[in-house]
């Protein structure tokens, strides 16, 4: 994870030489320490752990090995790596894909600097959240004639980024919610819901092969009793008041305040406990 007080650190893996200088040109633009290049991927774990990166910024058609792979392996041998997969291709099932594998994000080519800075300085901010966000302490609630009588409140969470879930994840339990899944995914979401019956979920809206507006209309028609929080980077005010029409209880928008958030996800279960 990023030191809340440090910078941050990027690995540029792509077989394009115009490509990785572009990529570094927009990071270093973004204030983000470009510490190494690589043009294939048969050094890429060895090199993560040699130059320690925060975010490794992955083409998916390379030379050697398949991104995929790759991000799996990643995932497997660095889960603090964030890792944004880069390509031209435009399957959606590959979004699906690399979100199910672990991705912390996903571009698209062509892309602009903009676009790159706004996604990496996401996944920074995320993970510095993440960072600071303490974790319950272990001698919390050790009364068990008062624990044995606590309603303890459920959350499934929906969001195609490996590390949103895992912030979200951190500011529930904070609040002493108990996270049964986790989905990338609007239609996971639906299924999710319906097995586990929720207090609540928290769908992002941006999601591959189902975005979380159609989810929270099937959620809402199907499983009523949970309360749908929305967490997105779209503040377009359509957006807002249609998610709002359909039933949402909330709205929070990305980059935010985990406190906020926590306040937010109170609000939507009816008040505090």
């Amino acid at each position: 994870m990023i030191n809340p007080a440090g910078s941050a650190k990027a690995l540029i893996v792509d077989d394009s030489a115009t490509m990785r200088s572009t990529l570094k040109a927009f990071l270093e633009a973004a204030n983000i320490e470009v510490v190494g290049q690589l043009s294939c991927g048969n050094q890429l774990l060895h090199t993560i752990t040699q130059l320690t990166p925060h975010i490794v910024c992955l083409d998916h058609n390379l030379p050697d090995i398949n991104g995929l792979e790759l991000l799996k392996s990643i995932v497997s041998a660095h889960p603090q790596v964030a890792v944004v997969i880069i390509t031209g291709e435009q399957d959606p099932n590959l979004q699906s894909a690399a979100a199910e594998s672990g991705a912390a994000g996903f571009i698209h080519k062509p892309f602009s600097q903009d676009q790159i800075a706004r996604e990496i300085r996401h996944i920074i901010q995320t993970q510095r959240l993440l960072t600071n966000i303490s974790k319950p302490a272990n001698n919390a609630n050790t009364d068990d004639s008062v624990s044995e009588f606590t309603i303890k409140r459920t959350a499934i969470i929906a969001d195609d980024s490996k590390t949103m879930r895992a912030l979200l994840t951190a500011i529930l339990t904070s609040q002493e919610i108990d996270v049964l899944a986790e989905a990338t995914n609007g239609a996971q979401a639906i299924e999710l819901v319906a097995k586990l019956q929720p207090d609540i979920a928290c769908l992002d809206i941006d999601m591959p092969t189902m975005n979380g507006l159609d989810a929270l209309r099937e959620i809402r028609q199907k499983n009523p009793s949970t309360k749908v929080l929305m967490i997105t980077g779209n503040a377009k005010r359509e957006v807002v008041m249609e998610a709002l029409k359909q039933g949402a209880k909330g709205f929070v928008v990305k980059p935010f305040d985990p406190t906020k958030v926590g306040e937010a996800i109170m609000k939507a279960l009816g008040g505090s406990r």
